[in-house]
Parts: C-alpha cells; sequence; structure tokens
C-alpha cells in the first residue's frame, strides 16, 4: 500500500487532524498506525470489487478521480478529490496542486493520441505504459492512495489491450526507485517503462 506516512509533513497540511500527523478519515482512527492497518483491509476488498465491476473507462482525469473515490469513499471524506495541497517526498514536491488539471488533460491527451497503446506487442506496451505510469505519477493528483489508483488505471489500460501486468513481480523498492527517478531526473521514466515491459504479459501467460 501506499505509505503516506513517507510524505514529508507540513504543519499547515489540511487533510490532517488538527494537532496530529494522522489523516483525516471516517473510521475514527487519531493515530496513523491503526488508520493504515484498517485502511490496508478495506481497500483489499474494494479494490477487488474493482476488477469485478470496474469504473468505465475513459482515460482521463475524471477517470482516476472516479477510481480513487470506489477505492476510498469508506476511508476518506476527500475521496475522489484532488488535491488542494502540495505534497513532497524526500524533500522533492510533486506537481504544484494548481497544475494538476492542466497537466492531466497534456498527459492524457497524448496517451489518446497514441490510441491507448493499441496494436503493440507485450514488450512495446509494457514501455509505454510504463511511460505515462511515471506521468501520471508526477501529478500525483491526491492526497493519499495515488499508487494504488495509478495502478488500477494501468491495469485497465492493459485489460484493454488484453495483457495483464504482473505487480507482484516487482519489488516495492524497484517500483518506488522507478517512480522516484521519473519524477526527478528521468522524465521519460526509462526504468518503469523497463518494469512494466519486462512484466506484461497474455493473461493466460500469468
Amino acid at each position: 500500500m501506499d505509505q503516506y506516512s513517507q510524505y514529508d509533513l507540513r504543519e499547515d497540511d489540511p487533510y490532517l487532524i488538527e494537532g496530529s500527523d494522522c489523516l483525516q478519515n471516517l473510521l475514527g482512527f487519531t493515530d496513523t498506525k491503526s488508520l493504515n492497518h484498517a485502511e490496508e483491509q478495506l481497500t483489499q476488498l474494494t479494490m477487488a470489487e474493482l476488477v469485478a465491476d470496474p469504473v468505465p473507462a475513459t482515460f482521463d482525469l475524471k477517470h482516476l478521480q472516479a477510481i480513487h473515490f470506489r477505492i476510498f469513499e469508506d476511508v476518506y471524506p476527500f475521496a475522489g478529490q484532488c488535491r488542494q495541497t502540495e505534497i513532497l517526498k524526500g524533500g522533492k514536491l510533486f506537481l504544484p496542486h494548481n497544475m494538476i488539471e492542466q497537466v492531466s488533460t497534456e498527459v492524457f491527451t497524448e496517451l489518446h493520441s497514441e490510441n491507448l497503446l493499441q496494436g503493440l506487442a507485450p514488450a512495446e506496451f509494457g514501455k509505454r505504459a510504463g511511460y505515462y505510469l511515471g506521468k501520471i505519477n508526477m501529478i500525483h493528483p491526491f492526497r493519499e492512495g495515488n499508487g494504488r489508483t495509478q495502478r488500477v488505471l494501468v491495469d485497465q489500460l492493459a485489460s484493454l489491450n488484453n495483457f495483464a501486468l504482473e505487480w507482484a513481480a516487482i519489488s516495492g523498492e524497484g517500483m518506488a526507485r522507478a517512480c522516484r527517478e521519473a519524477r526527478t531526473t528521468d522524465p521519460d521514466g526509462t526504468a518503469l517503462q523497463r518494469l512494466l515491459s519486462l512484466h506484461t504479459v497474455l493473461p493466460s501467460s500469468r
């Protein structure tokens, strides 16, 4: 799961419970450890439900927001809402929140201009999917839950193209490093392209 405690904490973060480092939530928790545990249990169920009953796949910011809402609607009052604050990790800012809509439009327009990656061989699809994953991760439109939301969207993109992604075969450390490089030193997401290229398969071969 995403560990929002790994974000750099800011005293003026409007999403935290006042006087706490715990995110506002609908579950009544006031400490991060308990919230994380309960959230993990709940979102395992909601993500499984999304496999059986996916949101309409429009591949735009509203699509991403709909996924986020479905995953976190019982956990966070801001489920499905783009963040209204800046967030950092390792002292490095994600995209400023007032640019989320503009840059998302640019990224998803580019994806649609590539015909949603249809007609590509598995390895080439993985490369292009890795490129777009890096772009979406750089935007980081939500205060929490970006990683899971992004993966669901990329899974839908893979399914559209009759592929599947072997996320479980990618180490958390390797994914974190590749995402960090994509938003700091490698805007084309070369490492993400390689990871997804190596782990794009036909569903029957999983």
